[in-house]
């Protein structure tokens, strides 16, 4: 089978259309090898491909079916239906295949799927940035055929859809003679030359009937789709046979496509004393403290960001129906957080009937809705597959089976991402597991390379302590004595205790006024009538107070006028303290050009051993490579590895073999001389005859950790300039002054008191170099003001649209500073370089703007952390680090 109308419709070209990403594109790539190394057609000879196949890819030992059905084992939420989309527009534009029958678990996934199948709207559309359908695929489901004749379904590609009980039961509709067919349904699909068989959540469709119904449809070929490749028989679990790729949950969420999963515990415990109503009230306390505190860090992110608010659910999986019960009353009575959740709770489990279960499932399915009050949901055992929402955050299962893969079922519930990729905020990025009774077992998980834990990923319930949320005040307060004096000189009224309080009390009153006013309209002029309105409203507030009511009674005119007065200056040194931002637009993206930061090969990833030499029939890798074999030796003679390895990776769309020649001779040499010094030379040569493309992709994997890409011809004008800065909303467990000690991580600790930057309070990453720069600003005399740049405040973007969010900016008489601050470890990061020339080129921009417009320079300085020292001068760092 071959579709010569598409040639351009390579897997390359479908990953880069379509936006695969790598576990994806990796399974487009291993069915084209394999269709193109086992010729398809109805009646093959099955052991033949099997062992086309098994040579291939070794893990694959038995189609366990009637025809050639290959797995995928993809984590749940790398994306199994996108990846179907891919797989049929390859086979229809290279092979021309063109009838599709999709086997759905359940109502939910069936329902999922023609959704996600038909709807060209849906966000999660499969064929999405594909212009190889001239009409959209035909989506046939539900009683579709019984209604017209299958010709007049006129697209080219038929896409059938059922649920499985349509179609393995004795008296199914589908078995039945069909009057607009001439034959059964099932009969007409079953003698389709070309039809493929997609089982999304394939591990159902392992049982006797099911499988037996899938046999009698006859496909050409079978392409199954799972997160869990097991099959449970007996109360034992077997992995498939079929296996041609996979990629587990602990690679999705190393990788970053998925959020990270924490387990929460309690620390010198012994939870064998408790008893169970006791464990439960303890996990459900401490995981809705979790949720709290999570909520807290989502209503900040989206603050800072520009972003949809998330709201958060916490899950809660109950043994049985009585257990749900005593649950929902626990956390619906007083002794729960005050009974704040009793109209926040919904219970879910199959005995409910009539209304109550009707309301709570669409309560359920609209769990995301920010206006949807359930922020607990009860349930009993798992909820369903194909149940997929992007805000469980927290889950805490009650006196539940909590092996390692019902860990991972639970847990995977959680994993989708809200925003559709990492945000590099860890709490958003996160998911919490209660594990209080289990958490030795998941500890011992943590230390093995499958595990979805990692050691470090461990939460201290008792260390979870709710967080403040603090929004951001322009640090306009002037000194207090100079405020008076000012005071008394404009309005000439007599100086008393009283008149010093009431005008303590006016002036805090006009600042938090003016305050309020910039926060609704930042950067404008303040108008007569927002003067007055203000002066009101500090004046009633004045006279209202007891003590100080009869003096400003006294006093009201000369008060009245001098209020006028420091309300429009207070404004005026407000809106002094904001630095202004040039905002730049890239015109011209040019092209982009890829650059590798120099490294040395970590070795341990390199541990194969020579292939004894009369076991060698066939290159275990490449199906022609049987040149070399001569008896029971290999001929070396004119065998380069070297080359052999290079050409693996000038495979690779990252690497320009003309731009890195010297960094991949160099780690070419590091591999060739690793297994020469361990095997000698003719074992290296045997390993790199033998396993060159696994050699080539660790290369290839571990180069990518040093992989950058900038715009070699970037253009960029300035396009205006924001007089004002972005306000930022801080979560904070301790406050503390600039200069004082603190006892919680760093980050997050609230930093006040601040009067010479912008804004008043402050956090930070780190103490050396950040804090210590921060101290170093706020007393520096060269200093006119400081900033700690809001996520949004720089619309800079570096490596494929990454945002760049600078650590500091700060303002001197003549220059406006643009700072970063790194970690020694960190300077040669290739992130970090990335960001660091999209920082120069900033600035360069900035500033030919600013000489043109009468505005300051800008510079930029990269200053490593430990450099910052409290005795710095801000001037004597800003010559040393200036990058150039």
């Amino acid at each position: 089978m071959n579709n010569s109308f598409f040639p351009q419709y390579t897997t390359g070209y479908i990953s880069g259309v379509m936006s695969l990403r790598k576990p994806q594109e990796e399974s487009l790539k291993i069915l084209e090898e394999i269709v193109n190394a086992v010729q398809l057609r109805k009646g093959m000879n099955l052991n033949a491909a099997l062992g086309a196949v098994h040579a291939m890819y070794p893990i694959c030992s038995d189609f366990e079916r009637e025809f050639m059905s290959l797995t995928f084992a993809l984590a749940t939420g790398v994306g199994k239906t996108r990846l179907m989309g891919a797989f049929i527009a390859y086979l229809y534009t290279q092979h021309g295949i063109k009838n599709y029958f999709f086997v759905a678990p359940n109502t939910t996934i069936y329902n999922k799927l023609k959704r996600d199948l038909s709807d060209p709207n849906n966000p999660k559309y499969v064929f999405k940035g594909l212009g190889c359908f001239a009409d959209p695929p035909q989506i046939i489901a539900d009683d579709d055929y019984r209604e017209k004749p299958l010709s007049l379904f006129e697209a080219d590609v038929h896409i059938f859809v059922f649920n499985i009980d349509k179609f393995n039961k004795e008296d199914a509709k589908m078995k039945k003679i069909n009057e607009m067919i001439g034959d059964s349904f099932y009969q007409f699909l079953s003698n389709l030359p070309d039809l493929v068989l997609i089982m999304d959540e394939s591990h159902h469709y392992r049982a006797e009937k099911g499988a037996k119904a899938l046999d009698e449809l006859h496909p050409l070929l079978g392409l199954e789709l799972t997160a869990t490749p097991l099959v449970t028989k007996n109360g034992k679990q077997t992995l498939f046979k079929n296996v041609v790729y996979e990629y587990p949950l602990s690679r999705a969420i190393a990788d970053g496509y998925t959020r990270t999963p924490f387990a929460v515990t309690r620390t010198d415990i012994d939870f064998y004393n408790f008893g169970d109503e006791q464990l439960d009230k303890l996990m459900l306390l401490d995981g809705i403290a979790c949720h709290e505190n999570v909520k807290t860090k989502l209503a900040a992110y989206a603050a800072n960001h520009g972003k949809p608010v998330v709201k958060p659910f916490m899950l809660v999986v109950c043994k049985d129906t009585d257990h749900a019960k005593w649950v929902e009353e626990f956390i619906k009575s007083d002794g729960f957080r005050g009974g704040i959740y009793r109209s926040k709770t919904i219970t879910v489990h199959s005995r409910q009937k009539g209304a109550e279960s009707d309301a709570n499932m669409q309560l359920l399915l609209e769990v995301e809705r920010s206006d949807n009050p359930v922020e607990i949901v009860i349930h009993v055992n798992m909820l369903k597959e194909g149940w997929d929402v992007n805000n469980l955050y927290t889950i805490v299962p009650l006196r539940t089976a909590a092996s390692k893969i019902l860990r991972e079922q639970m847990v995977g519930r959680g994993l989708r991402l809200p925003y559709g990729e990492r945000t590099g905020d860890r709490d958003v990025d996160a998911v919490m597991l209660t594990a209080h009774d289990k958490f030795s077992d998941i500890l011992a998980e943590a230390q093995k390379g499958d595990s979805i834990f990692k050691a470090g990923n461990i939460i201290k319930a008792e260390e979870i302590v709710p967080e403040k949320i603090e929004h951001t005040q322009l640090a306009i307060e002037l000194e207090p004595d100079w405020a008076l004096d000012d005071a008394y000189e404009h309005t000439h009224i007599e100086r008393t205790p009283e008149t010093d309080s009431l005008l303590k009390k006016a002036v805090k009153r006009i600042e938090a006024e003016v305050d309020r006013q910039l926060q609704t309209a930042p950067g404008q002029e303040i108008t007569p009538e927002q003067t007055s309105a203000i002066v009101e409203t500090v004046k009633e507030d004045v006279a209202a107070d007891k003590d100080l009511g009869q003096v400003f009674a006294a006093n009201e005119m000369p008060l009245t006028e001098w209020m006028q007065y420091k309300t429009e200056d207070t404004h005026r040194a407000a809106q002094a303290k904001y630095i202004p931002i040039p905002h730049i637009r890239v015109t011209d993206a040019g092209v982009e050009e890829y650059a590798f930061v120099d490294f040395d090969l970590d070795m341990s990833d390199f541990t194969h051993v020579p292939i004894r030499n009369e076991l060698l029939i066939q290159n275990l890798e490449d199906m022609q490579d049987r040149q070399r074999i001569k008896g029971d030796a290999i001929d070396f003679e004119g065998y380069n590895p070297k080359k052999v390895i290079l050409e693996q990776l000038r495979q690779k769309p990252e690497i320009d073999y003309e731009k890195c020649s010297a960094l991949l001779f160099k780690l070419i040499t590091q591999v060739c001389s690793h297994y020469e010094a361990k095997f000698g030379e003719n074992g290296m040569q045997n390993i790199v005859m033998m396993f060159k493309r696994d050699i080539g992709n660790k290369i290839y994997a571990q180069m990518m950790q040093h992989f950058y890409c900038e715009n070699g011809f970037l253009q960029e004008e300035v396009i205006g300039l924001r007089n004002y800065n972005l306000r930022q909303s801080y979560t904070y467990k301790e406050r503390v002054g600039l200069y004082e000690s603190f006892t919680s991580d760093i980050r997050s600790v609230l930093f006040d008191g601040i009067k010479k930057g912008v804004f008043s309070t402050a956090k930070f990453d780190s103490e050396e170099g950040e804090l210590t720069l921060a101290r170093v600003l706020e007393s520096d005399p060269d200093v006119l003001n400081w900033l700690r740049p809001a996520p949004q405040e720089f619309n800079i973007t570096y490596n494929h649209g990454h945002r760049y969010e600078p650590d500091f900016v700060v303002e001197t008489e003549h220059v406006i500073y643009l700072v970063e601050v790194k970690q020694e470890k960190m300077l040669n990061d290739p992130d970090v370089i990335a960001k660091k020339k999209r920082g120069i080129q900033y600035c360069e921009v900035a500033s030919r703007w600013g000489k043109a417009n009468g505005y300051k320079e800008w510079r930029y300085l990269f200053i490593p952390a430990k450099q910052v020292m409290p005795s710095s001068s801000f001037v004597q760092l800003a010559e040393r680090f200036r990058a150039l």
